[in-house]
């Protein structure tokens, strides 16, 4: 496997090198393998995406929690996608915030139905809904366990008034975390192949409703836009608890659309919510009749400044913060005898901050690089050990064509606290608690062919 990934590695290096002179290809990278069908009168559109990897560490094996999504070593199939969509004609793209185009002074709607195969998509099923599915059925949690899933199916309508406001009603990707990327074009804003600590406990989706609008829309300054949202919780149609989450966000563009400021957060009830039958739901589990308590509220907030300085350099700073009411992995795993529930849950947060760096040779090829400090009670099922997790991670990213990107990436982390989180033997579902390692070096390639 570690020759196999070298050797990828060594061909993917000669041919970047190569195409450091290569002009930049303008095609767009999704949607051209349809266009014939793209072309039509009702502004329809399907377009795709499928990535593969291969990937190892210096102990193989399990590579998460380092590696998020990235399970075991070897050869996988991340995702297949497919997107059917109608876009929406607005000055906000939900989920993001403003855009420097004009206002459009008339009603107008959209859709977006996206389906995904592959093995990131255990961490994208949807508890009550695809979840249930035969062949969604988790076996042990290896790159080679597959599963399909209804990603986001809901309906966006424009209204032409408050400097123009989008509502979208449906299941979608969550607006939270900086790295969840679906509501941009592939392959924004996904510029790693591994994920922060600080993106796996958040949710990845919502049902429910998320209105858009501005506050200060001033063509000649900065804009000012906002969200709310009411969701069935995380990763849930069929909440258990049958509360709903509010999300309220706040998003600062300045005039020249070099910086951006995100402030996102997420509040409910999320009393049994993380389902241990699946695997699915939220990843930080609770337990009401433990903690003799139906109401186990969590809050969770991110704060994301971007900047770019030019064409070619650009920053990203992240700070997340999270607390969960009666945590039940933070009591289970976190104080001695380890195992025994003692208190039915214990009162946990987490804190993390991320920055990264990206610099663009040519329209081609760029290289970026990413630190990661993340503080835990131990609440996540990926994460279960309270301690401090501590990453840098680095790639190249190289598209010799407009349907193509190879991206070698290295990342090592290490961790302080009383646990071994990395390197567990077996695929066995989350927790993950019998590592060895308070260290881990990872290395990956993966390709990214988009049509």
């Amino acid at each position: 496997m570690r020759k196999t990934l070298f050797t990828l590695s060594m061909v993917a290096s000669q041919l970047l090198l190569y195409s450091v002179s290569v002009k930049a290809d303008d095609q767009p990278a999704q949607g051209w393998l349809f266009d014939s069908i793209n072309h039509n009168d009702y502004g329809i559109s399907v377009s795709g995406w499928a990535q593969a990897s291969v990937a190892d560490s210096n102990h193989g094996q399990q590579l998460t929690p380092a590696t998020v999504f990235r399970r075991t070593d070897g050869f996988t199939i991340d995702q297949i996608g497919i997107m059917l969509e109608k876009k929406l004609n607005s000055n906000l793209i939900s989920r993001v915030g403003a855009i420097p185009v004009e206002m459009p002074k008339h009603f107008n709607w959209g859709f977006n139905i996206t389906t995904m195969y592959g093995a990131d998509n255990f961490f994208f099923r949807t508890y009550g809904l695809d979840e249930d599915w035969s062949f969604n059925k988790p076996g042990n949690f290896g790159s080679s366990d597959y599963y399909a899933t209804l990603t986001q199916a809901y309906l966006e309508f424009y209204f032409p008034f408050s400097g123009g406001s989008n509502l979208m009603l449906g299941l979608f990707h969550t607006p939270l975390a900086n790295e969840i990327g679906f509501a941009l074009p592939n392959p924004a804003p996904t510029d790693f192949y591994t994920h922060t600590y600080s993106f796996i406990h958040g949710p990845a989706k919502h049902a429910g409703v998320l209105w858009s609008s501005y506050i200060l829309n001033n063509p000649n300054s900065s804009k000012l836009s906002y969200e709310l949202g009411l969701v069935r919780g995380y990763n849930n149609l069929q909440d258990i608890n049958n509360n709903w989450d509010v999300i309220g966000n706040l998003r600062w563009r300045s005039q020249d659309f070099k910086t951006w400021i995100d402030f996102e957060n997420i509040y409910g009830n999320n009393a049994d919510d993380s389902i241990s039958d699946c695997g699915c739901g939220s990843p930080i589990p609770t337990s009401s009749a433990l903690a003799h308590d139906n109401s186990l509220k969590r809050f969770q907030s991110y704060l994301t400044l971007t900047h770019h300085f030019d064409e070619k350099n650009s920053v990203v700073a992240e700070a997340s913060y999270g607390h969960q009411e009666k945590s039940l992995l933070a009591d289970v795993f976190n104080a001695q005898p380890i195992g025994i529930p003692k208190a039915g849950g214990k009162n946990a947060s987490w804190s993390g901050l991320n920055i990264s760096y990206k610099y663009k040779f040519n329209p081609k090829v760029s290289a970026s690089v990413r630190g990661e400090y993340f503080d835990t009670d131990g609440v996540n099922v990926m994460l279960p050990f309270s301690g401090s997790y501590k990453a840098l991670t680095t790639n190249l990213a190289w598209t010799p064509v407009h349907y193509l990107r190879v991206r070698p990436e290295i990342r090592y982390d290490w961790y302080s606290g009383h646990a071994k989180p990395f390197g567990a033997d077996g695929n066995y579902l989350p927790p993950l608690v019998h590592g060895k390692y308070d260290n881990q070096l990872s290395y990956s390639l993966d390709l990214t062919f988009f049509f």
